[in-house]
């Protein structure tokens, strides 16, 4: 009788083999777990940063005529609270309880108004005169997100063609505007559309910072579509002889498609100005 020479498997090894591939996987999804919770969180906007980043970037254009009263440049504060979130990878991050507003004046009697929610998130809207109505023009919006193992920014600029009115002189209750905006996103293909109405929904007065402003109360209804899908639901509080921002509540809902899913972006909060004086 012949005897093998062929070795005899151990399944033994074969288990081994197993528990230690087991422990590489629990090992790596710790590793991106301790990075994930390790992560750069975005914290509150500094006012005096944004005050420097103004008085080092500002330019007065002086001698121009507008039929709207511009708002005082400067950093204005808000006080308030909010929050954006992702579905994929699941994240979040919080607004600063104060959140820096900085005006500027740009060309042709127009200004720029941008809020910092916090060190990663901004938006942007520039407000140009014309007649007797105060016209948006384009708005622009940056995020950063920190995912541990990888972040993303995304820079989205919306244009309005034609630029609708955003407030009018002496409204009444009930006016009713259109609105649409088309734009891009440096993170996301495609091009999304924003189209929606802003309704006049009342006049009244709020006290800021012990003075008292005459608001045009406005319920403003977007809806997106193209590469993008959801809703923006708002109401503002604008300044009736400038049309500046006093206060705002937002609801927003994105959903965009990607290679793992539908990926869906909310976002909530509001926010009051502190005083009717900004910082120069």
């Amino acid at each position: 009788m012949e005897t093998s020479t062929e070795p005899v498997a151990r399944p033994h090894r074969a288990r081994r083999w197993l528990l230690g591939l087991g422990v590489l996987v629990v090992l790596g999804l710790g590793v991106v777990g301790a990075l994930f919770a390790l992560r750069d969180r975005p914290e509150a906007q500094s006012v005096d940063s944004v005050v420097d980043r103004f008085r080092a970037s500002t330019t007065v254009y002086s001698a121009t005529t507008v039929p709207f009263d511009r708002p005082a440049v400067g950093v204005y504060e808000a006080v308030g609270s909010g929050r954006e979130s992702l579905s994929v990878p699941p994240v979040s991050q919080t607004d600063g309880e104060v959140m820096p507003i900085t005006v500027q004046d740009t060309a042709a009697g127009c200004w720029l108004w941008r809020i910092d929610y916090n060190t990663a998130h901004w938006h942007a809207y520039e407000y140009c005169p014309e007649g007797d109505e105060l016209l948006l023009v384009r708005q622009e919006n940056h995020q950063f997100w920190d995912f541990g193992v990888g972040s993303v920014t995304n820079v989205a600029r919306f244009d309005c063609d034609p630029p609708p009115p955003i407030v009018v002189r002496d409204p009444d209750v009930g006016d009713r505007f259109g609105n649409r905006c088309a734009g891009t996103n440096s993170a996301v293909p495609g091009v999304a559309e924003l189209e929606g109405t802003a309704v006049v929904d009342g006049i009244e007065t709020l006290e800021i910072g012990g003075v008292e402003v005459r608001a045009v109360r406005q319920v403003r209804d977007g809806r997106f579509t193209g590469a993008q899908v959801g809703h923006v639901d708002e109401t503002w509080w604008l300044a009736a002889d400038t049309g500046l921002p006093l206060k705002v509540r937002r609801d927003i809902r994105v959903e965009t498609d990607s290679i793992i899913g539908a990926v869906v972006y909310e976002e909530e909060g509001s926010w009051q100005l502190r005083s009717m004086t900004p910082r120069r």
